[in-house]
């Protein structure tokens, strides 16, 4: 085992723990987070196997694919944030609105 493999295992296992301890989330959202500690873990001990898999799917190299697969999980994410505050804006103004229709009735 390589230096940079223990390292990167000890970051995943730490950002796995912070996640279930802090985030409460539902139970398919931890199985998820699991899943993808488990596949990490995977590619960090065995990375020949990534370069395998990436073949299969006529990618050059591992590096590429792990490298594809975060930006189109990252594009996901993004998209996902921009929806919930996007949501969030609309129910505040909502909010807002109300709030002030019933002040102003209050003041009459």
């Amino acid at each position: 085992m390589n230096l940079i493999q223990l390292g990167l295992f000890i970051a995943a296992v730490g950002a796995l723990g912070i996640y279930l301890k802090f985030l409460r989330s539902a139970l398919i959202d931890r199985l998820m987070a699991l899943v993808f500690f488990l596949m990490i873990s995977l590619a960090i001990f065995f990375p020949d196997a990534t370069t395998r898999i990436a073949n299969l799917f006529g990618v050059g190299r591992g590096t590429d694919l792990v490298f594809y697969l975060f930006a189109m999980g990252s594009l996901f994410v993004f998209i996902m944030l921009y929806s919930k505050i996007a949501r969030s804006e609309e129910q505040l103004t909502t909010l807002v609105r109300e709030l002030a229709v019933r002040d102003a009735r209050k003041s009459e």
